[in-house]
């Protein structure tokens, strides 16, 4: 049971992620160094060029970045796309590649960004060009558009206006100084901007490609246009992708592999044989009995651990009658086993999670999570200090609230977004917990993700449970979720104080002022409101065959395929 209910999780996880998580987010089924795929006789090129064979969990959304959110389709377009610059890694530490930009400048204030182009030419031969660069993050920017990850850019000077205020899109910040030079003010400086450019709403879009295809743009390869190392040959939908190096891509001659190929595989016993037989180059698990054997067969798999930037968290609407109260919400965040919940359900394969920002955000070299401590233990070990236990602060809430103080006439409904056996299993174990600790009724509302989510959108909920992939490595990537004008987690909380600290962090050169004021948001957060309830970060088990090479081994790096290798192939 804990094998299947171990992947099942995953699964449901990683479903909830590729429909609200954000920008560049692996998952258990896309490593950063690529995705997976299949490979059988004719995935294989002739005259002996290089592939790769790997696969997804299920198909992407779109090639359009205005409008992509999951991961499956940003597993994509890392790698037929070319931002700015690229996140790279050497000697095990992140470093700012150069990208369509080969030097970049910063103004003396901190706030004006000054991107030089090289010589990068789309699929077709024609040359990247600093307006494209202007016209895509316009686009973005319009509600008509209707981007999910506009708030990516909300550094930029005249996203405020435009997305608050209905100013024109026009008046963002961005311009092209000439063909090759584009220039980005950015409204207050920003210490992590470049590492933000490195994700997909940062990348071009060719104008004269959207109007030609409309909306057909980024549904298939032929109604789209690639300047990344790759181009998308074929998309057999819910069934393959192929990519094919692009010729005219500016680093072509790093770009060792010639042809990668993309299966659709939704199935986890399909996925293994497909591994087992030689199909895949690569497979990732959680699930102890195929751990154990890839492990034990080190000669043909070369393992790799690497904490994700996936959180899962359960969430309070604020303005449910209940939750309208902090007390309750910590009450039930506080009775969560983590420990106890990752064994159960995943075996012990995750790592049990104490904040909101995980385990494998920094600020600088610092990691945040190690600075900031285990918040949430800590708030455990001081009730329990004062001789106090969650069902305590649950009834002291209550009184607030003026609801007495008997738990057991309380009636709480958690909303899950699956209706399968896993998600029954999953909701039996929440209602016997939480049952247990608090004294409560709680019943388990199933519904597929569609209603799910629409409820949520709707504050048709009290506490529900989801993922959310961090967009890149800093803290304020998971804070911002939390800001008034955001709300994305839709809590419907708000807090003066947290906003202004969120919002003045960006700007904050020194690195040590900076993840203490991100430190002070977190705890009105958690230790004081208690909005959310983090629970654990999931850990990506990759196994790939010896002879493929150059892949990443950090959780944030958008190399892509782009430093691979299969060349010792047998």
């Amino acid at each position: 049971m804990r094998k299947t209910l171990s992947f099942l999780l995953a699964l449901v996880m990683l479903l909830s992620l590729a429909a609200c998580g954000g920008g560049n987010t692996p998952n258990n089924n896309a490593p950063q160094g690529g995705s997976q795929d299949n490979n059988n006789g004719s995935n294989q090129p002739s005259g002996g060029a290089q592939y790769y064979n790997t696969y997804l969990g299920t198909d992407p959304t779109s090639m359009d970045i205005s409008r992509i959110s999951d991961t499956y389709s940003t597993a994509i377009v890392t790698n037929v796309m070319e931002g700015l610059v690229r996140l790279g890694e050497e000697n095990g530490d992140y470093v700012m590649m150069p990208g369509d930009a080969q030097t970049w400048d910063l103004s003396d204030d901190g706030t004006v960004w000054t991107f030089h182009l090289g010589d990068n030419k789309w699929s077709d031969g024609e040359p990247v060009t600093a307006e494209q660069y202007v016209y895509s993050l316009k686009r973005s920017i319009d509600p008509e558009t209707g981007c999910p990850n506009d708030n990516f850019l909300s550094p930029i000077k005249g996203y405020n206006e435009i997305r608050n205020n209905g100013a024109d899109p026009d008046t963002l910040a961005v311009e092209a100084l000439d063909e090759k030079t584009l220039q980005i003010t950015l409204a207050y400086p920003m210490a992590s901007f470049l590492e933000m450019c490195s994700n997909s709403i940062y990348f071009p879009l060719r104008q004269d490609k959207i109007e030609e295809y409309g909306e057909k743009y980024g549904t298939e390869p032929e109604y789209t246009i690639f300047n990344g190392p790759y181009a998308m040959t074929e998309w057999v939908h819910n069934s393959s992708i192929t990519l094919t190096k692009n010729p005219h891509y500016w680093d072509a001659a790093n770009v060792q592999i010639e042809t990668v190929h993309y299966s659709i595989l939704g199935d986890s016993s399909t996925v293994y044989n497909a591994y087992d037989t030689g199909d895949l180059d690569y497979v990732s698990t959680s699930e102890a009995e195929w751990m154990d054997k890839y492990l034990s067969d080190p000669d043909n798999n070369d393992y790799n651990q690497i904490p994700s930037q996936t959180l899962a968290y359960s969430f309070y609407n604020t303005k449910d009658e209940l939750f309208q109260n902090a007390n309750i919400r910590k009450a039930f965040t506080l009775a969560m086993d983590r420990a106890e919940l990752n064994e159960m359900c995943f075996s012990g394969a995750n790592i049990p999670t104490f904040g909101w920002i995980n385990t494998t955000i920094s600020v600088g070299s610092t990691n945040f999570r190690e600075y900031a401590g285990d918040t949430i233990q800590e708030m455990i070990d001081e009730l329990t200090a004062q001789g106090k236990t969650p069902k305590d602060l649950l009834i002291q809430g209550m009184e607030e609230l003026g609801l007495g103080s008997d738990p057991s006439t309380l009636t709480v409904t958690f909303s899950l977004a699956g209706t399968d056996d896993w998600f029954r299993t999953y909701g039996e174990y929440l209602q016997q917990s939480y049952q247990s600790t608090l004294g409560i009724n709680m019943e388990i509302s199933f519904n597929d993700w569609a209603i799910f989510y629409d409820d949520v959108q709707n504050g048709n909920y009290q506490i529900a449970y989801m993922a959310w992939g961090a967009y890149y490595n800093d803290p304020y990537d998971m804070l911002s979720l939390f800001h008034t004008n955001n709300d994305a987690i839709m809590t419907g909380w708000s807090n003066a104080e947290y906003d202004k600290l969120v919002t003045e962090a960006l700007g904050v050169q020194d690195e040590a002022k900076r993840i203490e004021m991100y430190k002070q948001a977190e705890d009105i957060l958690l230790r004081e409101e208690c909005a959310v309830c983090p629970v654990l970060t999931f850990v990506s088990n990759y196994f790939y065959r010896p002879y493929v090479t150059g892949y990443s081994t950090l959780t944030f790096g958008s190399t892509g395929l782009k430093g691979m290798s299969t060349g010792a192939r047998p």
